[in-house]
């Protein structure tokens, strides 16, 4: 069986889910309107014994018949009962199962037999990473087995009307496989796209080629998520980040593609973000499985086509919405970035429009930087349903000078940029199942300050991608201004991101204090400024591919001016 080169087909043909489930409730509860029991249950044999299965199962109280999503949370976290309160709230039976397995002092969590004790987390090695003998022997294998029996667990609930599934990174990888062998009602996957083999080697770099080898042929074969979107049976929503450190955003349209057309499927960028998708990507969950679980009468409308052309001498972005036209549009962006091959660091900004025809297509100016080598740029359509779709990333060589190219700009932002380019930072703790807002204000506003002057804000802290943009890369010993506001006396820390030859990172941080009060304090800081966790100072500035601004208190920034 050694370096056999299982398919998606192949791999799962042989599976064996009839097993007796033998579940126990260990605990109920009832919470808010919502009962939620622990629970365990076998799933699947290997060596001499059996998966032991933990997971939290909630369902609305007074219900009798109802439909059921099963929940997979990323591979680094366990079950989370504020995420199934809040689909069990929205009238679904919730199943979220620990597939982690044995993780510090933590005794709800699910047991594997020591003959595939790989498929714990936290012993997982090369088997997370790697096929080395097949696709079967890896830790992938033993989730989605894990995850089968999880349906079936469902299925066997006589009060359960319709199965979906929501994967949350790992977890959507793992729903990837799943909805190519199961047979579910619908299917969505959240920064989950395939093409984990590729990680650091881009889609627009130099080096577009993986090295390949039988290892990676099994793997790509047996495992990655786009070699089974061709074999998914039902309707399928990908909700994807654009700077999403685990995820190419390059390439998971590609992944997008490759499902049948046939079949009902959407997709959706949440601008900026990484490893979240924002309250406009958790609106488009709930209505997607309203129609496919609750059997509501939902528009779902597909993605978005984007071209970049020349536009009476402007280079723009032409975008075509006819795919749509059973929905009420409600608006239309277009983002812009420029050269940047690696996706997780893009600056993207929004485009002005230049004209709105809907039969030609609504056109956005791609101001670009007079020496920009290439051009990236997506569209995103809200609908006055509330779904939101995107298109692909769209990419140029740009090949000559057009009329609405820009010079360089010492200015990273001011408040009369609004919202734009800015972007949440510290979420860790302070999002759902790391992977969802916890509440439907916007994560970025704009705040008034004193004097009547608006600066910009969010709760989770600044993320600002603009440095590694070159018009507006910093000069060499180049010092940062910037204007601060907060109504208490506040600490500030700004940290630059620094990318390691070998893939490592370092962070450099500066701290810096205000007395707070109604007025503005004016920050200038230098690159001896920033020290990294051995006071090591930063080089240089320029260095950077990322910058963040957070504080426990409230404070909002103005004016960051390159001196």
């Amino acid at each position: 069986m050694a370096n056999k080169i299982l398919t998606p087909i192949t791999l799962w043909s042989d599976f064996n889910e009839t097993l007796p489930l033998q579940p126990q409730i260990l605990s109920d509860s009832t919470e808010d309107g919502v009962a939620v029991s622990r629970v365990r249950f076998s799933g699947r044999a290997a060596g001499d014994g059996r998966v032991n299965i933990f997971a939290l199962f909630a369902r609305p109280v007074g219900d009798k018949d109802c439909p059921a999503v099963l929940v997979l949370p990323d591979c680094r976290l366990t079950a989370d009962k504020t995420l199934v309160k809040m689909f069990a709230k929205k009238g679904y039976a919730v199943l979220m199962p620990d597939y982690r397995g044995v993780w510090g002092e933590e005794t709800d969590h699910t047991v594997y037999p020591q003959a595939i004790d790989y498929a714990n987390y936290s012993l997982a090695g090369r088997r997370f990473n790697f096929a080395d003998d097949t696709a079967r022997e890896t830790c992938w294998y033993e989730w989605t087995a894990l995850a089968r029996y999880c349906v079936r667990y469902l299925r066997e609930q006589p009060f359960i009307t319709n199965v979906g599934a929501v994967g949350l990174k790992a977890g959507g990888e793992i729903v990837w496989q799943l909805a190519a062998t199961c047979d579910l009602a619908c299917a969505v996957t959240v920064c989950a796209g395939g093409w984990r083999a590729y990680r650091g080697i881009f889609k627009y770099g130099d080096n577009t080629e993986l090295k390949m080898d039988d290892e990676r042929y099994r793997f790509l074969a047996g495992i990655e998520s786009q070699s089974y979107a061709q074999y998914v049976r039902c309707p399928v929503l990908m909700l994807c980040a654009t700077n999403d450190e685990n995820m190419d955003a390059d390439r998971a349209f590609d992944t997008y593609a490759r499902i049948n057309p046939e079949m009902q499927k959407s997709f959706y960028f949440a601008a900026r973000y990484d490893g979240h998708i924002g309250n406009t990507g958790l609106n488009d969950l709930f209505h997607f499985i309203e129609k496919y679980l609750k059997e509501k009468d939902r528009f779902i409308p597909e993605p978005v086509a984007v071209a970049i052309e020349e536009d009476e001498g402007d280079l723009v972005a032409r975008v075509n919405l006819e795919r749509n036209t059973g929905g009420r549009l409600d608006y239309c962006d277009v983002f812009m970035a420029e050269d940047n091959p690696d996706a997780s660091t893009r600056d993207w900004t929004i485009c002005p429009l230049k004209r709105d025809d809907r039969k030609e297509g609504m056109v956005f100016y791609l101001n670009v930087y007079k020496n920009a080598g290439r051009v990236f740029a997506f569209a995103k359509a809200k609908y006055k349903s509330g779904f939101a779709v995107s298109s692909k990333i769209a990419v140029k060589k740009i090949e000559k000078q057009y009329a609405n190219m820009t010079d360089r700009s010492r200015i990273l932002y001011s408040s009369e940029n609004g919202r734009d380019s800015f972007t949440i930072d510290n979420t860790s703790g302070k999002l759902i199942a790391d992977c969802f807002l916890n509440n439907d204000s916007p994560p970025v506003v704009m705040m008034n300050g004193p004097f009547g002057i608006r600066g910009i804000y969010s709760p989770y802290g600044l993320k600002l991608f603009r440095i590694n943009e070159e018009r507006y890369r910093p000069a060499e010993g180049a010092l940062l201004k910037f204007d601060f506001y907060s109504p208490q006396p506040c600490t500030l820390r700004v940290n630059l991101i620094v990318f390691e030859a070998g893939g490592g990172r370092d962070v450099y941080s500066c701290t810096l204090s205000a007395n707070g009060g109604e007025h503005w304090s004016n920050f200038v800081v230098g690159a001896k400024d920033f020290k990294n966790s051995v006071n090591k100072p930063l080089g240089q500035i320029r260095d950077a591919k990322f910058m963040t601004f957070y504080s426990e208190s409230v404070f909002c920034l103005n004016n960051l001016i390159w001196l």
